[in-house]
């Protein structure tokens, strides 16, 4: 055995010329191994040609998988950017903090079995017209006792205290807004503005801070909308 593949090894190094004539000169039993490992040039060309086919589509497949993950990274960061928009995902930066609290002298009165004015009291319509205010002089996204408000947030009174997005709040109110601190504090402060009537009862019911960095939490609520729906597109 080993001399039959120490001859084929040999017939390796002969030249197509001599390759027939060493051929004849091989015993039936030797030709038929030969031949069994004989490789078919045709069959070969036929395989390197299909293998460089394939070789193509799979470079054509690689470079359609990259500009599809450059539009699918597009696409991502259009969602993303939405949903910072509507308030679904955490944001952080600098920006300005209004804490509203009722007159301490309100809570006096009703020890003492005296009823406080409405104005000693923070209203929901108190805190609304401040985060109006704060998204009208610039702010980009605002949280109130912590519960960030986006476009579907209420606030309305029901006793002592105050439904934002249907969660329990009570004085003293902390609403903070993130946008440039500066403008939205000239903004607030304005003459005649909310805060300026809130101040006229009791300046100690308004307390305003800028800060340098903060971090509002995203949108708790439901989003599920049962009539709106978005409209077909004409042809």
């Amino acid at each position: 055995m080993c001399l039959v593949l120490g001859f084929m090894i040999s017939l390796a190094w002969v030249t197509e010329q001599n390759r027939s004539t060493r051929y004849s000169l091989l015993g039936a039993d030797q030709r038929n191994r030969i031949d069994e490992t004989t490789i078919d040039l045709d069959t070969f060309e036929k395989l390197r040609t299909e293998v460089n086919r394939l070789q193509g589509e799979t470079t054509q497949l690689q470079n359609a998988l990259g500009k599809q993950s450059g539009q699918g990274k597009l696409l991502n960061d259009t969602l993303q950017e939405t949903k910072e928009f509507a308030g679904l995902t955490e944001v952080e930066g600098p920006g300005l903090r209004v804490v509203l609290k009722d007159d301490p002298r309100a809570q006096q009165l009703m020890t003492l079995g005296n009823p406080a004015t409405p104005d000693m009291i923070i209203h929901d319509t108190d805190v609304l017209r401040v985060v109006n205010e704060l998204f009208a002089g610039g702010a980009e996204a605002i949280s109130v006792d912590g519960i960030r408000v986006a476009a579907g947030s209420s606030f309305r009174c029901v006793g002592p205290t105050i439904l934002v997005n249907d969660m329990k709040i009570a004085s003293p109110i902390t609403i903070e807004a993130i946008g440039d601190a500066k403008e939205l504090s000239g903004g607030m402060n304005l003459p005649g503005g909310v805060l300026s009537e809130i101040r006229t009862q009791n300046p100690g019911m308004v307390e305003v801070q800028t800060f340098k960095d903060t971090k509002l939490p995203a949108f708790v609520g439901n989003m599920t909308k049962r009539f709106a729906k978005v409209p077909r597109e004409t042809k």
